[in-house]
């Protein structure tokens, strides 16, 4: 689950180099919101 996180938060902001920020701010939040927070309960 971290790793999942750890790689939705690169791919944002990957993403965000490449110019599309609307999909950045989704796959941003996506790791730093639900993914990593929830890797830290498990």
């Amino acid at each position: 689950m971290l790793l999942a996180g750890l790689v939705t938060i690169a791919a944002g902001y990957a993403v965000l180099t490449g110019g599309s920020a609307s999909l950045a701010a989704v796959l941003l939040v996506v790791g730093y919101v639900v993914l990593f927070p929830l890797a830290l309960l498990v």
